[in-house]
């Protein structure tokens, strides 16, 4: 081994599952329920070369970030109306059924306040990520199969608001010591 650990090292290994939550420190913020094979978050930003004239290859300092899209992509297995309705754009639910979303402009209520993944770390810390205005755009698959379990993706992509005043970033990452949500009180 060239290098030696350290225990700040050891200390921010995140360790087993995540906790997904929808609409985290809202009113209507609840966890998605359990999930298969974790969380994966990914941020891909566009970055366009500025090029010039004998240019060899990517240059610093002549690069520009034009943006970038995120996305938090899970399996879940609970089958509630309200969370199969997370999987259909404008889709709605009353107290038994779901009716799927009508064509046309995507409704604001589809976009979801923020959704997020809380894992846990070696030191006891929590790491939060977090994701704005997200909503799932791919396809809606159910599956009824012997000796299995329905599970169904979920690929939440964070959006931007046309309308914002500022450029903030629709996603954060940050760690606690304490746990952001205290399950089952809610």
């Amino acid at each position: 081994m060239i290098k030696v650990l350290t225990q700040k090292d050891l200390n921010k290994i995140e360790v087993d599952e995540g906790v997904v939550v929808v609409d985290l420190g809202e009113t209507t913020e609840r966890v998605l329920g359990p999930t298969r094979g974790g969380a994966k978050f990914t941020a891909k930003p566009t970055i366009r070369d500025i090029d010039y004239d004998g240019r060899r290859g990517k240059t610093k300092g002549l690069q520009v970030k034009d943006g970038e899209d995120v996305t938090l992509a899970i399996k879940t297995l609970c089958c509630s109306l309200e969370n199969l309705q997370l999987a259909i754009p404008n889709a709605t639910v009353t107290e038994n059924a779901l009716t799927p979303g009508a064509f046309g402009l995507i409704k604001d209520t589809a976009y979801l306040a923020n959704v997020a993944v809380i894992s846990k770390n070696l030191d006891g810390s929590f790491t939060t990520i977090k994701l704005d205005s997200p909503m799932h755009e791919g396809d809606f698959t159910y599956e009824c199969k012997p000796k299995s379990e329905n599970e169904h993706n979920l690929e939440f992509t964070g959006h931007y608001d046309a309308l914002a005043e500022t450029d903030a970033p629709i996603w954060s990452i940050t760690n606690s010591t304490t746990n952001p949500i205290a399950i089952g009180t809610k």
